[in-house]
Parts: structure tokens; sequence; C-alpha cells
């Protein structure tokens, strides 16, 4: 290999564009163990799409390309192969430390390593029921035969060849994976035909990726947020593409990342979405490892005005359904229970999500933190969020025409008297006059329609 000349790869050789930009910065904060941070920059560089090949040249026909890490980032480097779809062996070395990467068409597809603790023997060990003693002679016999281990295992029946692949990708990504914070070293690629079993077949973009998401375990996060006053905002590069976004969350993920405006804190989010703080946490820690938001260094609490006017509609909401119950109740007993089951099932499909898991037959035991929830789950985004109002008022109108049937128009009319005195107390309550207007109107059709 020493005959050929190498190409020394310098900065000056990549385009100075938003896309290596992204590449760069996200190296920097990988190399500082800001995991979800390298996440973001790096998943914006992706979505750029920059396609254009970085100019290595050939010698008979051959590239044989290098550079050091004080120079270029490794992940400049990874691209020059990708970008090229070139096919060979990447050797990357510190004083310590070697490594063989093998790419075939620019994807990476194998590697190889001198340090111990990437060997594969080692992950065998963590994930099968091998006791170190027994692959030491395994390993002698392995050697014997002149067959691989892994093979050796697989054809030995101590391992299937399934986890046996798992093993492998888990080997790569570790090996790669530590190569990103690296600052010191060179590497160089050699163009040659690949025979190496395909195991992998990770664009750059993806390698890191990986990398930065191995690092950013739940682990690392549960750290960085030592109390519930933690704020979280949007990436700044999320806002464009938010209708996709959604799209590759849950409900509950979707209702969070709606939540989220640089100002509530994690014990707010829990309050408003009605979810449990492992939940959310579980949420928050998706959104971040999908590099959607991040954490501010502010730590505090506010007061949250659209909290607050929900929580005050739903409770006023569940004061009307109690008054209505209770005369209910008053009037027939038990059987109140029966029609409050029938209006139940009379609601709209949409609206009797709102009421899932929800006792409303035993009033006493209905938990407003459950019909939250449910508004969460099934109501994720901000324009479906007041759905609930209706969905109230049409349980009540179902209530009140079985009341109706059984006890006649009279005392119906004063459960609405009842309903009319708290509508006039409505609007002393200090809530936004939208969620107010819509309150006063479904109580005024109930009025005029009884």
């Amino acid at each position: 290999m020493n005959m050929w000349k190498i190409q020394v790869l310098r900065k000056k050789d990549f385009p100075s564009n938003d896309f290596f930009k992204h590449l760069l910065k996200g190296t920097e904060y990988y190399q500082r163990r800001h995991f979800e941070r390298a996440i973001e920059e790096w998943n914006v560089a992706n979505k750029l799409h920059f396609t254009e090949p970085i100019n290595l040249e050939k010698t008979e026909g051959r590239i044989f390309c290098g550079s050091v890490f004080k120079e270029i980032p490794f992940l400049f480097f990874l691209y020059a192969i990708y970008s090229n779809m070139a096919t060979g062996i990447a050797v990357v070395k510190t004083k310590e430390i070697s490594k063989k990467l093998m790419f075939k068409g620019g994807l990476l597809i194998s590697a190889a390593t001198t340090r111990r603790e990437e060997r594969i023997g080692n992950f065998i060990v963590k994930r099968s029921n091998i006791t170190p003693e027994i692959l030491e002679q395994l390993v002698i016999e392995a050697k014997q035969t002149g067959e691989r281990l892994g093979k050796f295992l697989v054809k030995k029946g101590f391992l299937s060849a399934k986890t046996l692949r798992e093993l492998l990708t888990l080997q790569i990504e570790e090996i790669v994976s530590d190569i990103f914070f690296w600052q010191k070293g060179q590497f160089y690629f050699f163009e040659t035909p690949i025979n190496e079993e395909i195991i992998t077949n990770y664009t750059p973009i993806k390698i890191a990726l990986t990398a930065a998401q191995r690092g950013f375990n739940f682990t690392r996060f549960r750290k960085q947020i030592p109390n519930n006053k933690v704020i979280f905002r949007l990436s700044p590069y999320v806002e464009k593409e938010r209708e996709e976004i959604l799209k590759k969350l849950d409900a509950n993920e979707q209702f969070i990342f709606s939540l989220i405006d640089g100002v509530r804190n994690i014990d707010q989010l829990i309050n408003f979405s009605g979810c449990d703080e492992v939940s959310v946490i579980n949420a928050l820690y998706r959104l971040s490892s999908m590099g959607l938001i991040r954490k501010t260094k502010e730590v505090g609490e506010y007061q949250d005005k659209e909290f607050m006017d929900i929580s005050t509609t739903l409770n006023t909401l569940v004061d009307i359904f109690n008054l209505i119950v209770s005369n209910l109740f008053y009037e027939i007993g038990l059987k109140g229970k029966e029609i409050i089951g029938k209006a139940r099932q009379g609601l709209k499909s949409e609206y009797r999500k709102i009421f899932v898991d929800v006792s409303l037959e035993d009033p006493d035991k209905l938990d407003i933190n459950a019909v939250r929830k449910n508004i969460a789950f099934y109501f994720p985004s901000p324009q479906h969020r007041f759905i609930f109002i209706d969905a109230f008022h049409d349980l009540y109108i179902n209530i009140l025409d079985e009341l109706k049937k059984f006890l006649g128009l009279g005392l119906a009319k004063e459960t609405i008297s009842e309903i009319e005195k708290m509508r006039k107390n409505i609007e002393r309550f200090d809530i936004d006059i939208s969620l107010k207007e819509r309150l006063l109107r479904i109580l005024d059709e109930i009025v005029k329609k009884y």
C-alpha cells in the first residue's frame, strides 16, 4: 500500500455550506457528550439531501485518500467515501488503537478493532448464556477449525444466526460510536474489492445518528432533569415540518409536543396532560432523542393560563353534571345509573372518547384527571382540544331527555332553573373569552330546549 500516493483530504476539499456546517456542529456537540444536540444537527443535515460527490483522485483507477482528525471531522471522511459510492477499507488509528471499516458502494457494511472491549466475545458474554470460561475454550476450538468465532458458535448451536447478526451489528455500532469521540489520530481509505459479509448498510448520517442515540440513553436523560421544574422548548428546525413530525408520534407524544412552548415546566406538562409522570418523561425522552425538543437553561414556573382556563371550564362542566345527576338520583334512585349508561352510549363516537374509563355512573368517583388524560390521548392537536365542552353538552342533553321521560317536564324545569343560575355565575369566571362564550352557548341551548 506504501507504493501508492495518498490524497490528503483538507477542509478546503469540502463545500462551506449548511450541510457540512451541521455535520461539524453535530460532531462538536457529540464530543462534548451533548448527544441530543448532535442528533438535532445531524437530523437537519440529513433533511438537506446534499448529494454532491467530494472530489477523490484515482491513481491507476483506485482511490487512496486520508487525513487527520485535526484537519477534518471523521464524518466528513465518511461522507467523502459515501458520496463517491466507493468500495474498500478504511483504517482509523491512534497510538494505542486501530480500527478497520469495510465499505461497499459507500455504505458501511462491517468493522473490526484491536480494542479488547469491542471484541465480539464481550458482546457474546453480555447477551448470551455463555460464560467467559466457556467462551475462552470455544475461541481455541474455533481457531483450530479456522472459522470465525461467531460462525463457529452458530454451527455448534450456541447462538442462532439471527442473534449473531444482532451482536455483530451492536459491535459495529460500538466500534464506530467510539471513533466520533476521537480528536487525535489519522484515517485513510483504500479502494479495493470487498468479499466481507454485509452486516449493516449504514450511510454516514445513519452511522452518526445511531452513535448519538446510543449515547443519549434514558439514564443520561433522567440525570439532566433532576426535578420537574426543567423547561423544554422546540428545536428551531422543526417548525417547517411540524405536520410530518406529528405523523411519526403517538397520541401522547403529539399532545406533549403541542404543549411545549419554552415556558411550561415538566410539572405543568404533567398537570395539563393528565398523564402520569412516567409517561410524560418517556414522551420527553423520545422527543429529545429525535432532536425535536431541547432542554433550556431556565428552570422555573409560571401561571399556565391555558391550563387554568381549561381546568376552570372542566370543573364547571363537572359541577353541572353533578347537579343534573344528583337530581336524577334523588328522584329515581339507582335507576339513574341505567339512564346515565344509556346517555353515555347515545353520544357520538368521538364524544364517547372523552369519557373512556370515567366513572359517570358513580359521580363521587368521577376523576377530572381521567377526562384530561382522554383529551390528551384522543385529541392531541390544539384545534380539537376543546371538544370536551361539546361532549359534556351532548351528555347533558341525553340525560335530561331521559329525565323528562321519567319525571315529566316539571321536574326537568327545576333542574334547568338551577343550571340557569350557574350560567349567570360563569360571567365572573376568569377564563379565556372564547371558552366562556362556548360554555355559555351550550348552556343557553339547554335552557331554551327545556
